[in-house]
């Protein structure tokens, strides 16, 4: 099993929207890959709550069977399409992915 972990921060303002609606609409978006390949066994997007201490304003964790499957994930175009959107507005990305 192959988990995948993604962190973004996003600007204060882009795309013609604030963080809060870029973040929000990030999380649908991403929200909606669940199960997008077979090999997904696990989707959790995560918005952190603004009281706890925390260096992104969101989170992905996903598990995969395998390299394989991360890879069909990543070349899928409804990912790719999301991927895009976050590139506009984020100003950093931190990524880990492991064998679990």
């Amino acid at each position: 099993m192959l988990r995948h972990i993604v962190m973004w921060s996003f600007a204060d303002q882009a795309a013609g929207a604030d963080r809060a609606a870029n973040v929000a609409r990030a999380h649908a978006m991403l929200t909606e890959l669940d199960g997008l390949v077979p090999g997904m066994r696990h989707l959790e997007v995560v918005v952190p709550p603004a009281h706890l201490e925390h260096t992104h304003d969101l989170l992905l964790v996903a598990d995969f069977d395998g390299p394989d499957d991360l890879a069909a994930y990543a070349a899928h175009p409804q990912h790719v399409a999301v991927a895009s959107f976050i590139g506009e507005v984020r100003t950093a990305r931190a990524c880990v992915d492991y064998e679990r």
